[in-house]
């Protein structure tokens, strides 16, 4: 009956504070009321799971510590660090939130450094779909005609992750392939964990639960990484791309069979290697590895600074080494793309940390948190940028540690509250991911090595002689058209202003929202008046029968009174829905 009290205190709570637009939705739509209702179960079992592993006082001070009652923590996570305890709870939870630990361990700047770091350890252990289940999905993909497909399907997995599962199988002409299946109802499953997971955001940052990081830009980032993960398409896309745009001597990527491929079914070619998490077992050479390492880093350089179409995800579970050392990635789901100008811009920054140019580090910061310097505090900027400086420039360039640079370059985004384009900093975590891979494999290796021809190649398209004169044709053609406009511009103003046309528009932070609310407040009073007219006319109606009896004044004072309550009623209703 307790927990009962709590559902219908925190429905009614819901109801006239919060609208909900539900993330993978194309237009901004309420979270209807059946929905709300249909998911209160599941916000129950994430409170509940949340109280378990330490995280309950976290949500004490808003709507959703009605669901806490008298929860607390298991005594055996209490010594435990939050990030473990975070973990913990999303392996918990299941897929979808699996899958989120998953994104944010590739985002640092989303959330804290030491966060992300515990997330590359997140257990992706699914329970494996019974083949019975594959088998109809498959059936329903191909049309019922999988007989013509396939010659062969494992029946047993090769992999089991959180949003698909993975078979071998061999086709008629005797090519082996993996299928990726999408679980069975997953994208049910995941829309409607993605509406909770919107509702919880919302509802931590209305009412300021101090987390260290923003839930509702979180959940939004994680929204759309899963609109490429619920569409096998993309991934087959990606894997096409990046074969055809840096695929060479040193890495490629596998065969996408399209034929065999749907939104929901991805086919590939099975990789025959070595995979690189079981390099030690393979016991390769010292100039195996070493040529491993070079073969890796040169893969992820070209992708990175020199394409800027890359596998955002190198780890080695998703590398495979062939013959000679060559190296497939596989698993494209995570891809990013990165524009010229803003490699041109990472090119620059490390390329001023070597020179020890405040300057151009200062400037190089600012461009790729795209940012003016009058939003931040430019001293503070700079004196922390110096100390950036001086922390890797004690020996000469080739010394420098590339992913503690690019490490300690997050950090200062961070203290500094610059928000980066997410692919640029999905760049940045590839090349560190790739040299702390290198490492392990070679403890002499540096990217930043591999990195300084591809680096001096970007600084000298931005300061070279070919490129300043490109820059000066430009702006050249842009006075050239400013100055032939100009005559008519000039024309258009005067007369403007002679005709007295000219009009000021002036943009003030949150107009829109004041003005709602002028709106709602006037429209509000002018409905109060209304029904106090309403009660006073009917009193006097009421009033005005002398006789014992009701006669017709009496029977219309009575109607008022009653036309007054359902308009109060319904004015009351329209409110709680943000009417």
């Amino acid at each position: 009956m307790r927990f009962v009290k709590r559902i219908l205190k925190f429905f009614f709570n819901w109801y006239h504070s919060h609208s909900l637009t539900p993330t993978l939705l194309k237009e901004p739509t309420p979270m209807p009321t059946s929905q709300i209702i249909r998911n209160l179960p599941r916000m129950k079992e994430i409170v509940s799971i949340a109280a378990r592993f330490g995280f309950g006082e976290a949500l004490r001070g808003t709507k959703l510590g009605d669901f806490l009652g008298r929860m607390k923590p298991d005594q055996a996570i209490e010594n435990t660090l939050p990030q473990v305890r975070f973990r913990l709870a999303l392996e918990a939870l299941g897929p979808t939130f699996m899958k989120l630990g998953q994104v944010l361990s590739m985002r640092p700047d989303l959330i804290p450094p030491e966060w992300s770091e515990e997330l590359t350890h997140l257990q992706d252990s699914c329970p494996v779909v019974p083949w019975e289940e594959v088998k109809k999905e498959l059936e329903l993909e191909y049309a019922g005609d999988l007989e013509s497909k396939f010659a062969s399907i494992e029946e047993t997995p090769i992999g089991d992750g959180s949003i698909a599962q993975v078979h071998r199988a061999i086709t008629p002409t005797g090519k082996h392939v993996v299928l990726k299946i999408l679980r069975p109802q997953i994208e049910k499953t995941v829309r409607s964990d993605l509406q909770v997971l919107e509702a919880l955001a919302t509802l931590l940052n209305r009412h300021g639960a101090k987390l260290g990081f923003d839930p509702k830009e979180v959940i939004d980032t994680f929204a759309e990484a899963l609109e490429h993960e619920l569409d096998l398409r993309h991934e087959a896309n990606s894997t096409k791309m990046l074969k055809a745009s840096t695929a060479d001597e040193a890495a490629t990527f596998p065969e996408v069979y399209t034929e065999l491929s749907t939104h929901r079914i991805l086919a590939i070619e099975e990789i025959h290697g070595v995979e690189l998490t079981k390099w030690k077992e393979a016991s390769f050479t010292q100039d195996q590895r070493d040529k491993i390492v070079a073969n890796g880093a040169h893969a992820v350089v070209k992708q990175t600074l020199e394409v800027g179409f890359f596998h955002a995800d190198p780890h080695p579970g998703n590398i495979f080494v062939l013959d000679n050392e060559k190296l497939c990635f596989i698993d494209c789901g995570m891809t990013g793309r990165v524009e010229e100008s803003m490699r041109k811009d990472l090119a620059m920054l490390l390329y001023g940390v070597a020179e020890k140019n405040i300057d151009l580090v200062t400037r190089s910061f600012l461009r790729l948190g795209d940012v003016s310097p009058d939003d931040l505090d430019e001293k503070l900027l700079r004196k922390d940028l110096q100390d950036f400086i001086e922390r890797f420039t004690q020996g000469s360039f080739a010394d420098v540690d590339m992913g503690s640079m690019l490490t300690a370059f997050l950090e200062g985004l961070r203290k500094h509250n610059v928000k980066c384009p997410g692919d640029l900093i999905l760049m940045i975590k590839a090349l560190i991911t790739i040299e702390g891979v290198g490492k392990q494999l070679s403890p002499t290796f540096n990217l930043i090595d591999h990195a300084k021809p591809t680096i001096e190649k970007l600084v000298k398209s931005q300061y070279g002689f070919g490129a300043i004169k490109e820059r000066s044709l430009a702006s050249a053609q842009l006075w050239a058209q400013l100055a032939e406009r100009l005559p008519d511009d000039a024309t258009r103003i005067l007369d403007r202003i002679r005709r007295n046309k000219v009009r000021l528009n002036i943009d003030v932070d949150s107009i829109e929202h004041m003005t709602d609310a002028v709106d709602r407040t006037s429209k509000n009073i002018s409905w109060a008046m209304i029904i106090s007219a309403l009660i006073v006319g009917s009193s006097i109606m009421v009033l005005a029968n002398k006789a014992e009896a009701m006669d017709t004044r009496g029977y219309l004072g009575l109607a008022g009174y009653v036309f007054a309550g359902t308009l109060g009623v319904w004015r009351v209703i329209q409110q709680m829905r943000g009417k």
